[in-house]
């Protein structure tokens, strides 16, 4: 409680020494605390997760990319946040500045709160679990909380530290030098254990590549239905979000200098290694992080600017493309990472029309269904993507291995909710061109999937069968 009013006095007395207006300073902290407020509920209510501190530094991306953030907050909401800042400007110019207001005081009352505000953060009993920390201290406080605490300089030597001490800072070099290919396809899990009734076609060469790989199974990943940077940094990094701290919300905005990684790694094993994501390299400050992790070279949106779209964004079909043209190119050993953008939401704001739902599902065309319809019709792509590379990798002189996961489930509550299932697990497979030995399936955390592949590449290489057939680029929806 002493921290919720350090924060709520903190508001309230700066505005005051700026504005020498007392009831629109009173509006001011209140506002403040007001749009938190709203912004965690409607996070929540998408996510299942509430706001935290490391969503400030992505406010400005709510200006820049406005379609990956806006739709998530309902009419009500918005209409209360335009409807307070009328009244901000209204408070303002009705409110009379005071005569002479007391500086001198306001200045120690604000120096009070300021240090409250840094010393109490560290003496809450604080497990790092948002929705757990609000019910015990509320959600002001331990916002507050974790942005202090988060901020601290401790929270960036400690994801040094754990960069500088993980698995692949400790790795001994391969013996064998395939080419890797680690796909992270965006929101993809097999929706087909929601319901009987989805049908089994639409994961069709998932299926083949499953039966075919070294290892595959269910994935527990520390997103649900967005944060795709928290799976991406666990795969890259080895690293469990027990190990991060603070950092964990937004590991990549900690990442300051370079630091070992699965790139990193098999760049000293002689690979060139590249990133390949048909969207903003700025986005999660990519371009930053991935430099920090051992990556030469980022292809971005820049290099899809007439590729092929489905929906709203580049299409995994023209992310196959590239890859493929990547892997033509490389005269060395490469290692791609490849992040996918297709199948990215807000699902609920693209067109389904009347029984489209029956080509992937029998469960009816209820309203509440059209965004699990909108994302079949991209996992159908996504799993048409799988096919098309494995074909062609089948056909290729070079060992190549491929790890393929889902960064996390896809933010569907209402069709969640319809059917009765709330998933959590992603999948993955590792498979090879060359016949490495069968792990047989096995769920993994995303942070040991790194570690999984290592492993594979170790293992011993089987005799690889001669080509039987030549690829030919094909079509996807």
């Amino acid at each position: 409680m002493l921290l919720l009013a350090s924060v709520v006095n903190l508001l309230f007395c700066s505005a005051l020494m700026a504005s020498a207006r007392p009831a629109f300073s009173a509006f001011v902290a209140f506002a403040c605390v007001a749009a938190l407020v709203i912004v965690n509920n409607a996070k929540y209510e998408t996510l299942r997760e509430p706001f935290v501190f490391t969503d400030l530094s992505l406010f400005s991306q709510l200006f820049r990319h406005p379609r990956l953030y806006l739709p998530f907050l309902s009419l009500g909401k918005l209409v209360a946040i335009v409807l307070g800042i009328g009244v901000f400007v209204i408070a303002f110019v009705l409110d009379a500045p005071l005569g002479h207001p007391h500086y001198a005081l306001l200045a120690c009352i604000v120096a009070l709160s300021l240090g409250a505000c840094a010393m109490l953060p560290s003496r809450l009993p604080l497990t790092l679990d948002p929705p757990l920390d609000h019910v015990m201290h509320g959600f002001v406080a331990v916002f507050a909380a974790y942005l202090v605490n988060g901020m601290r300089v401790r929270t960036f030597r400690a994801m040094q530290t754990a960069l500088d001490t993980n698995s692949f800072a400790l790795a001994n070099a391969a013996p064998h030098r395939p080419d890797v290919l680690v796909i992270q396809s965006e929101s993809f899990f097999d929706a087909r254990r929601l319901h009987s009734k989805i049908r089994a076609s639409v994961l069709e060469k998932f299926d083949i590549a499953r039966a075919e790989a070294c290892l595959s199974g269910e994935l527990d990943v520390p997103a649900w239905g967005a944060n795709t940077m928290r799976s991406e940094f666990a795969l890259l990094t080895g690293l469990d979000q027990s190990k991060l701290g603070y950092a964990r919300f937004y590991p990549y905005a900690f990442v300051r200098r370079a630091g070992a990684s699965l790139a990193s790694w098999l760049k000293g094993a002689g690979y060139r290694t590249s990133a390949i994501h048909p969207y903003h390299s700025d986005f999660f400050g990519r371009d930053r992080a991935y430099r920090h992790l051992g990556f030469e070279c980022f292809i971005d949106i820049k290099a899809f600017e007439t590729a092929r779209r489905a929906g709203a964004y580049v299409a995994d079909a023209a992310v196959a493309d590239k890859i493929i043209e990547s892997l033509e190119a490389s005269a060395e050993p490469a290692f791609i990472f490849a992040v996918t953008m297709e199948n990215h939401g807000p699902l609920h704001l693209e067109t389904v029309g009347p029984g489209e739902g029956a080509a992937w599902h029998a469960l009816g065309d209820a309203p509440e269904l059209h965004e699990l319809t909108a994302y079949l019709r991209h996992l159908e792509n996504a799993d048409a993507m799988i096919g098309r590379l494995l074909e062609y990798l089948r056909t290729r002189e070079r060992d190549t291995i491929v790890c393929f996961y889902g960064d996390h489930v896809p933010a569907m509550s209402r069709a969640y909710r319809h059917i009765g299932q709330f998933p959590h697990k992603s999948d993955f497979f590792i498979w090879t061109n060359y016949g490495a030995t069968s792990q047989g399936s096995r769920d993994l955390r995303i942070d040991e999937l790194g570690r999984a592949l290592v492993g594979v590449m170790e293992g011993e290489r089987a005799t690889r069968p001669a080509p039987q057939t030549q690829f030919a680029p094909a079509e996807m929806n």
